[in-house]
């Protein structure tokens, strides 16, 4: 817990508390740490990898919501522990993660008590409804192959290893539709496909 920047900022009593009550996790990449729908128990404040939150539809289809990293914590868990209510969405590991589960009781008690996780909190919903805002323009406003390009070069290497299917549920379209314009990019150099991986030229 202490690489969190609320951490040093606590009470002694309650930097305390979390220590002795935080429980260490590693996830595998690709697991599911909760499902849309799912209550959850606890609270995962992430120190190591990086999460894709998604909502949902009917028709078997996804949208992306959000991303968190190391240092934060996920909105979507922390409301539906807090409120004992269905999660809005379903969290997938992107890669490896380490981090902590901290039971419900003390954090709703630190966010009453403590002003500095307090801010910690808001600050996180305020990451998330930017993030959110930016996704809701881009799909009002960009076209699907200007959105996937944009999400292929904002990624950290020019080789992304994600299925056709996966790609889909993070843009908010189906499988057919991306392969459709990936081999399009393909045949005008833009990328270079193979299975299960996408090369940007």
């Amino acid at each position: 817990m202490k690489e969190f920047e609320f951490f040093t900022k606590l009470e002694t009593k309650n930097q305390e508390e979390l220590l002795a009550s935080s429980t260490f996790m590693k996830v595998p990449a690709g697991m599911q740490l909760y499902s849309q729908g799912d209550i959850c128990s606890t609270i995962l404040f992430l120190t190591k990898g990086r999460v894709r939150v998604v909502r949902q539809h009917e028709n078997g289809q996804s949208v992306l919501l959000y991303y968190f990293e190391q240092g934060e914590q996920c909105n979507v868990n922390f409301t539906s522990t807090y409120n004992s209510a269905p999660a809005v969405g379903t969290a997938i590991a992107e890669t490896e993660l380490e981090g902590y589960d901290i039971p419900v009781e003390l954090i709703a008690r630190l966010f009453v008590e403590d002003k500095e996780f307090q801010k910690f909190v808001f600050d996180q919903y305020t990451s998330r409804l930017e993030a959110m805002a930016t996704m809701i323009e881009d799909i009002r406003f960009s076209s699907l192959d200007t959105r996937i390009l944009h999400w292929l070069q904002s990624q950290d290497e020019n080789i992304v290893h994600i299925s056709h299917e996966e790609l889909g549920d993070i843009i908010g379209t189906s499988r057919e539709v991306i392969s459709r314009i990936l081999k399009g990019f393909e045949n005008n150099n833009i990328v270079k496909l193979s299975r299960l991986q996408i090369e940007i030229c």
